[in-house]
């Protein structure tokens, strides 16, 4: 791995799925990835020997932003490139600089986040500091990506200086506020406790003119909501429905397994914001219908047509506000 040669590079490491890491970084002296299941990576030379890699190990789970994000966390992120990763909690970044090549390493984070990268713990600093367009770049709902536009700002605050904004007397045009706003929802999603993101997803099927029922805490039998078409339960078809909020895909073995507890004349939805690997798309039964997969994407899609339609137990465990935002000019 080469040192960089001119100016550091600027990367953001998000803390976890759940953003658990995030406070951690200055006392474990280091950050981390998931992907757990592929293993060690230092042997690997490149982006195609990865994507193999990880399909080896989980088939589906070598998609191209996926094998991206693992290889630029394990190649190149260079010695000396500075490190973000934000809280969401208290709303700061806490800003590191890379000070080692990356190992496979499960006693620093744990086994769900074995692959790390040593760092020197530099400050933390309120993410309002950096200017509208930087903000708007660390929105990104990747785990790991370049956000080089940060280095003049990040410096002066560094040296304890108040950032030139860069941007001022501009506006962010609604594209930009819809694209960075839609990461953030994605992020609440994720964030919701597991059976209170089952009332959520109850609350989108009875905005879609469902009916529901919403399994209790603990053991569900493959079940975390029952949906039908009338209030008695009576009409088909009746719909059984597993959630899942999490970034790691749902394989064949989950899908599969929901398909094991349909009965006659019931369907079948699997909700989950992190997607579904390639066999699970691919197997018979989602391509016959029998059961519907939906991910983060398409549940945003759903969430912002038929918001003002949910009820308000769903609407307090995603909070959301409607604004009004300017056009480009000439639009």
């Amino acid at each position: 791995m080469e040192e960089s040669s001119i100016l550091p590079g600027v990367w953001v490491v998000r803390g976890g799925n759940n953003n658990e890491l995030a406070s951690k970084v200055k006392a474990k002296g280091h950050v981390a990835i998931g992907w757990s299941t592929v293993g060690d990576v230092s042997a690997v030379e490149s982006r195609e020997a990865l994507r193999k890699a990880m399909e080896e190990a989980e088939s589906g789970s070598g998609r191209p932003d996926a094998v991206g994000q693992l290889y630029r966390f394990a190649k190149e992120i260079n010695n000396g490139d500075y490190i973000l990763t934000p809280e969401k909690v208290t709303s700061v970044i806490h800003v590191s600089r890379c000070a080692g090549s990356y190992r496979h390493d499960p006693t620093v984070f744990g086994e769900n986040y074995p692959q790390v990268r040593p760092v020197e713990y530099l400050k933390s600093v309120p993410r309002g500091s950096f200017p509208q367009n930087v903000r708007n770049t660390l929105g990104s709902i990747l785990t790991v990506f370049r956000a080089d536009v940060a280095l003049p700002y990040l410096e002066e605050l560094l040296k304890g200086q108040k950032p030139k904004s860069g941007d001022e007397g501009t506006v962010p045009w609604a594209d930009e506020i819809e694209g960075e706003a839609r990461g953030q929802i994605l992020e609440a999603l994720d964030s919701i406790e597991h059976h209170n993101f089952q009332v959520f997803v109850a609350g989108v099927l009875q905005a879609l003119g469902y009916e529901t029922r919403v399994g209790k805490k603990g053991k569900d039998g493959g079940v975390d909501v029952l949906a039908y078409p009338d209030v008695f339960g009576l009409a088909s078809p009746r719909i059984k429905v597993q959630t899942k909020n999490q970034k790691s895909l749902a394989g064949i073995q989950d899908v599969g397994y929901l398909n094991g507890v349909l009965g006659s004349g019931e369907r079948g939805l699997f909700v989950c914001t992190g997607g579904f690997s390639r066999d699970a798309e691919n197997a018979p039964f989602v391509s016959n219908g029998s059961v519907v997969l939906v991910d983060g994407l398409q549940l945003l899609d759903i969430i912002l047509e038929h918001y003002e339609e949910l009820p308000e137990s769903a609407k307090a465990l995603l909070p959301l506000r409607r604004l009004y935002v300017p056009e480009k000019a000439g639009m």
